[in-house]
């Protein structure tokens, strides 16, 4: 009974990374015929006029870890389009002790994915936890040290949506505070032509758990959901095997059930990105 139930799971296991790589070949195609992309502009410069540099992108998210189990199809997408990419985590992700440990640990996904810029955040009021809420005011205030207080600095920020993909409550406060401090952003600038200046926040679509497990057999709902919804974009990840990798450089969280989830998690092949006005 023991040898049929092992066999079955790694058939089931073989048959959702064979469905992975077809779903991603599919994708590929379909973002070439449609540039169904956010990120590509020609030569990767600047939406601002007269402006000649790189488009630059900010990824917020709260643990080390965050950026390999849930918005590495984004980064590569990022990197794709020749956008400059810097990534600030929140926490350390400490809770349990580890906390250097784990900024080793992000410090090689940082090169594996050869960004530009990463900071680790250390604030005694954003402590990791399950059960911190952290003040928005302190979200915001790290979104202002690191884009130099000038909204432009950055065209693009991306982060959890309200759902925090998990429901962790230091993923969705990274969300509040976001919102928080994008709406200040533009109601600051008194001009309305002024507010093209303000970048673009794409928050990362949380769904339900049968979706959330059910790997790139989430293809055809994501996929139709970004046709349907303007302000929606499918982002297929580049290389699910790059991905894996980056999970596993984070080797201090790679725990078994772990090992399960990245396989038929459906942050592994694709993300949803939803655009927050």
């Amino acid at each position: 009974m023991k040898r049929d139930a092992v066999v079955t799971s790694v058939a089931f296991a073989g048959a959702a990374v064979a469905c992975s790589l077809v779903a991603l070949r599919i994708t590929r195609k379909i973002r070439t015929r449609t540039g169904l992309d956010p990120f590509a502009v020609p030569n990767g410069s600047s939406r601002e006029k007269g402006a000649d540099r790189r488009k630059a992108a900010l990824v917020l998210t709260s643990h080390p870890d965050d950026e390999s189990y849930f918005f590495a199809p984004t980064i590569q997408a990022l990197k794709a389009a020749n956008v400059e990419t810097h990534l600030v985590c929140l926490s350390d992700g400490g809770a349990g002790g580890d906390g250097e440990t784990r900024k080793k640990e992000l410090l090689r996904v940082k090169e594996l994915f050869e960004l530009e810029g990463m900071c680790i955040v250390e604030a005694e009021d954003l402590m990791d936890g399950m059960t911190n809420a952290w003040p928005a005011k302190t979200v915001m205030t790290v979104l202002d040290e690191y884009t130099g207080g000038a909204p432009t600095t950055f065209d693009y920020v991306v982060t959890f949506d309200a759902g925090g993909v998990s429901g962790h409550l230091n993923h969705v406060s990274t969300y509040e505070g976001t919102k928080q401090w994008i709406e200040e952003r533009k109601t600051s600038i008194s001009s309305v032509s002024d507010r093209g200046g303000c970048p673009q926040v794409w928050v990362l679509e949380t769904t339900n758990t049968a979706r959330k497990l059910s790997g790139a057999l989430d293809f055809a709902t994501s996929y139709l959901e970004s046709l349907i919804d303007s302000r929606r974009v499918f982002v297929p990840s580049a290389s699910p095997v790059e991905v894996i990798k980056a999970v596993r450089l984070h080797a201090s969280q790679f725990v078994w059930y772990r090992k399960i989830f990245v396989v038929f998690s459906r942050y592994t092949y694709m993300n949803t990105l939803r655009r927050i006005d």
